[in-house]
């Protein structure tokens, strides 16, 4: 996952990237549809169609970490914790897995990096 699969809410406006420049307008400037690194916009709104989605998916926010989102079914459960612009899952249910890759993969562009085997902490 990353930033830039966030959509800004209001207009901006950035001026022409060095070594891009048009030069027959070279004062125009360009009005971006979707967030860049860099701008203050990216991470809320990134997270706000995350969070969008994931509640449209029937997960629930956890109650303590706002950021932990979870998806009971039966006995089985998945965890979803966001984490910048990356993305740690994991459930006792290998489909329900699976099941949130594809939708992800539906919604966002996104690439795997495969099974976590280190993590420093949040």
């Amino acid at each position: 996952m990353h930033f830039l699969n966030g959509f800004l809410n209001e207009e901006v406006y950035v001026s022409q990237p060095s070594g891009f420049e048009d030069h027959l307008y070279p004062n125009h400037v360009f009005k971006l549809k979707k967030v860049l690194y860099g701008l203050k916009q990216p991470p809320r709104q990134w997270y706000a169609r995350l969070n969008n989605f994931l509640l449209y998916k029937g997960y629930a926010r956890g109650v303590i970490d706002k950021t932990l989102f979870i998806r009971k079914h039966a006995s089985d459960v998945i965890l979803v914790q966001p984490y910048v612009d990356d993305i740690i899952f994991g459930s006792n249910n290998n489909s329900m897995c699976e099941e949130f890759v594809a939708a992800m993969q539906g919604e966002f562009e996104i690439s795997m990096m495969g099974e976590l085997t280190y993590f420093l902490g949040l």
